[in-house]
């Protein structure tokens, strides 16, 4: 009997069920489409803000840099001290391969480049590391994505040359020039292929192919260091759990992506190494994330709270015209609760079908938005349709409590006496 009092009321107000509907539907969209890209532009985000440059630095056990690497202190080596240049393949052996994104070898030294004393440093540009997953390319371009260069990189195994911008303009130098460098007590001539604009002091260093400047150095098969980039989240405020005390929340912490659990696990695989991450680089990356993901919070509470007084507005309207309804249902011997149970029927029929359009509309939505910011889609999230669900019959709820209680206060004397 409910049940067919509830669809013939809903085939009757066709009107204002469409307005519910599409209340309960916006805001519900709006939560599902804030949602997925929370679960999404972590990341998104994270590898966009890799952009800045490296997050962690690898050094020969007990060197250190005195460079400014946002947090992480970088000291030239000590003499002696280096790393084989074939150790770079060990990052996409670690347990966290996927997140090391792009990394480069450095071999620095003291030279002259056109008669100016200058930095020399050799490194990849444009490198195919084998690893077990295929081939990996990776150098300085993909490290450094901001750089801007004019000209070109230099390539691989050539004779040439990268200038920092301010190096360049202090030689008067520009591509296609000839330049001969000196370092190590040796001499080679390299062609300029492209000048550099980093920023900083790195404007004033010059970039060779790494096998030229090992050969130049009589270094073979030797770096300093290596840079890499790799998605990571900010270290917790408490300390790490005692695995002594709390092995399952060490275990838990030990799986999870912070920068000390990271750079742990890929020194590991540098045997006479340490891994150093850049560690306020991190946490303001965290910082930007957070306040993102604060940002979407806020706005969906927001979205939903609108959904809400615009189902609260509407289902009380509809009281307000059934009033006569009501209390001939009241004089007949209906029950608050069979009242309840109608007007909660009628919403909450209304309200999941609107969450089920919300959940398709907001995943079409962060498709789009995800699309258009990032450059990738937002699959849609099926685990998100039970949240929809449940959020939409939320709204139902409070949307209707307030209408409800106004139905129940009706008397029907009163009200069939006009």
């Amino acid at each position: 009997m409910v049940l067919r009092l509830v669809t013939a009321s809903l085939a009757a107000r066709r009107a204002r069920i469409a307005l519910a509907f599409t209340a309960v539907t916006l805001g519900v969209a709006v939560a599902t489409a804030l949602a997925t890209l929370a679960l999404q532009v972590g990341d998104d985000l994270a590898r966009t803000l890799r952009a800045a440059g490296p997050n962690f630095v690898v050094l020969p056990a007990g060197a250190r840099l005195s460079l400014d690497l946002g947090g992480a202190d970088v000291v030239p080596p000590r003499a002696g001290l280096a790393l084989p240049d074939t150790s770079v393949a060990g990052l996409k052996r670690a347990f966290w391969k996927n997140n090391v994104l792009e990394a480069a070898p450095e071999l620095a030294a003291p030279a002259t480049v056109g008669g100016a004393r200058a930095r020399l440093v050799g490194t990849w540009f444009d490198r195919a590391v084998a690893t077990d997953d295929g081939p990996w390319r990776t150098g300085l371009p993909q490290l450094h994505p901001t750089w801007q260069v004019r000209g070109r990189w230099p390539r691989e195994g050539a004779a040439e040359i990268a200038l920092g911008r301010d190096l360049a303009a202090r030689l008067s130098l520009g591509p296609g020039r000839a330049v001969e460098v000196s370092a190590g007590g040796s001499r080679a001539r390299f062609r300029v292929a492209g000048v550099v604009t980093a920023g900083g002091f790195d404007d004033r260093l010059a970039w060779a192919p790494l096998a030229g400047v090992q050969a130049l150095t009589a270094r073979p098969g030797q770096v300093d260091r290596i840079w890499l980039s790799a998605l990571v989240i900010p270290e917790p405020k408490q300390a790490p759990p005692d695995p002594a005390k709390d092995p399952h929340g060490y275990e838990i912490y030990m799986c999870t992506a912070y920068p000390g659990v990271v750079a742990r696990d890929i020194a590991e695989r540098f045997p006479g190494a340490e891994v150093l991450p850049a560690t306020e680089v991190v946490a303001g990356e965290g910082r930007v994330v957070g306040r993102l993901n604060l940002l979407m919070l806020l706005l969906a509470l927001a979205a939903l709270a609108a959904s809400t007084l615009g189902l609260f507005s509407t289902t009380t309207a509809t009281v307000v015209e059934r009033g006569v309804e009501l209390g001939l249902l009241r004089a007949l011997g209906a029950t608050a609760t069979q009242i309840a149970a109608l007007l909660l029927g009628e919403t909450l029929l209304v309200s999941l079908a609107g969450g089920l359009a919300g959940w398709l509309a907001g995943s079409l939505g962060a498709a789009a938005i995800r699309g258009q910011t990032f450059g990738a889609g937002a699959p849609l999230q099926p685990l998100l349709l039970p949240l929809a669900l449940a959020l939409a019959a939320g709204v139902a709820l409070l949307g209707t409590l307030g209408p409800l209680r106004l139905a129940l206060r009706l008397d029907p004397a009163q009200v069939l006496r006009g």
